[in-house]
């Protein structure tokens, strides 16, 4: 753990403070990143973290690839400067080192391979530079800059994934898609620096916030606003159930007549129902039964979920993980808006929340099976959440879509604006806000389990935001414990 009153008082009084490492483990990404985040508390800026912890772990992995480069070339005897040889040991440096990389990494400490990062605050510009001891060759300086120069050409996330794929290199999307991030931030390539200083290549993040402006992705390609629209309307069945259950004082008799007009809606209702109860209690069989478990406003509100879940089911074939991860994402919401004692309607929001938040992933996902896998496999590389990634691009964002379904469906308007801003908590409404942040907290914990994602990637000033008095590790255990999903 970092000492946080040392890195605040470095932060505040315009000192350096630099981290060096030969192995880069994890728990010194971990500590990077807490670094990381008493720099940007101390501007006033956590909303860049997502962003910024993002190119720090681009910037310092590239650095340890890079040492270990130089260590697999002398090993087989091959020079970083003739392109031939390069060519030659670039087809099978990644997977000799992934096979072998304790070995390597044990070399590169012995032959004082470095990385050190540095960070600094001066006159409201914030500094990050990432130093590895070896230099860089101009044929890799040119690599980078032409990937930096092709990216000004894209306008999203889409084209940089159909257009830039180097596995030989690794870093190729990787750079064009910090660039991309840069531009979210409002800044330019201009901001990023890749040089020599003697025998070090320096890679260094120039960000003077009085530049920084964070834009939303609200962007919905024409294909995806066209599948969006093309969805059958809400059944008007479950438009009058919704009606009804509205009324505090609605009899037993009534809502019995109602779903009377369809018994088979009426049995797969207390399916679903049951389904969202995570089995933590006997099934329920009636109606009746229902009521007297989750209320009239949980029966309510719970059909909203089971409508979309009807309509999209084709669009599920193949994908059932998407069905299984919401289901676990609305339980670990529900029980994170106990911890921090919200009141039992936004407890009640953020459990639908949760069932419908991936519903643009859904669609997404059935559109571009192909690009979405390579996007899945560019985040389990780069441990990063794919929600967060195509928030934090130029990329068609699902929480939009997600929003724009709900609009169409004419679902309640705080459950269109919690499923647009889970994301991004801090755009929703203030009175929204907690529950953006328990749903996007409780995703980021499925994202931990699915290996996209470490806890120290969840923002700071997330976790600080519910005030969460365990650590977020004890957290978790906590919501995997209460979890029991249905059989």
């Amino acid at each position: 753990m970092v000492d946080r009153t040392s890195i605040l008082h470095a932060a505040r009084n315009g000192m350096p403070v630099v981290v060096t490492t030969h192995s880069l483990p994890s728990e010194t990404e971990i500590e990077l990143e807490q670094i990381l985040a008493v720099f940007l508390a101390e501007l006033g800026q956590e909303g860049l973290y997502d962003h910024l912890s993002y190119c720090l772990r681009e910037l310092t992995g590239n650095a340890k690839k890079a040492n270990t480069k130089r260590v697999y070339f002398a090993e087989k005897g091959l020079s970083l400067t003739d392109a031939a040889q390069y060519e030659q040991g670039m087809k099978t440096f990644k997977m000799d080192t992934v096979t072998d990389i304790a070995r390597y990494l044990t070399e590169q400490e012995r032959q004082n391979l470095y990385i050190r990062v540095g960070f600094l605050i001066r006159d409201h510009t914030f500094y990050l530079s990432v130093r590895n001891s070896a230099s860089i060759t101009a044929r890799e300086l040119t690599r980078v800059y032409d990937r930096i120069a092709r990216s000004r050409a894209f306008d999203s996330m889409e084209e940089a994934f159909d257009e830039v794929l180097d596995d030989t290199e690794g870093a190729g999307l990787g750079i064009t898609i910090m660039i991309l991030m840069l531009r979210k931030m409002g800044l330019t390539e201009k901001a990023f620096d890749l040089s020599q200083d003697g025998s070090e290549t320096v890679v260094s993040l120039t960000v003077p916030m009085e530049a920084v402006k964070l834009s939303q992705v609200t962007q919905i390609a024409d294909e995806v606003v066209q599948a969006v629209d093309s969805l059958p309307p809400f059944p008007e069945i479950l438009r009058e159930l919704t009606r009804l259950l509205a009324d505090p004082e609605v009899s037993m008799t009534k809502l019995a007549e109602q779903l009377a007009k369809d018994p088979a809606l009426t049995s797969d209702l207390i399916k679903f129902i049951n389904s969202a109860r995570w089995g933590r209690r006997p099934h329920i069989t009636s109606l009746d039964e229902a009521v007297r478990d989750v209320g009239i406003l949980g029966l309510q509100e719970l059909i909203y979920p089971y409508g979309a879940h009807k309509i999209l089911a084709p669009y599920l074939k193949g994908q059932a993980h998407l069905q299984t991860d919401a289901a676990r994402a609305s339980a670990y919401s529900v029980e994170l808006a106990r911890l921090v004692k919200l009141d039992r309607r936004t407890e009640a929001l953020v459990q639908i929340g949760g069932l419908l938040s991936n519903l643009g992933q859904i669609i997404l996902s059935y559109l571009r099976p192909a690009q979405s896998q390579r996007i899945l496999d560019f985040c389990r590389d780069k441990e990063f959440s794919v929600d967060l990634f195509e928030s934090l691009t130029q990329a068609i964002n699902p929480s939009a879509v997600a929003g724009r379904i709900a609009e169409k469906w004419g679902f309640p308007d705080d459950l269109v604006e919690l499923l647009k801003f889970q994301n991004q908590p801090w755009s929703a409404q203030l009175k929204l806000q907690p529950a953006a942040a328990v749903v996007h907290l409780a995703w980021s914990l499925v994202s931990v389990e699915r290996e996209l994602l470490h806890y120290a990637q969840i923002s700071p000033a997330l976790t600080a935001s519910l005030k969460l008095s365990d650590e977020l590790t004890a957290v978790h255990a906590k919501l995997q414990s209460a979890y029991h999903p249905s059989s």
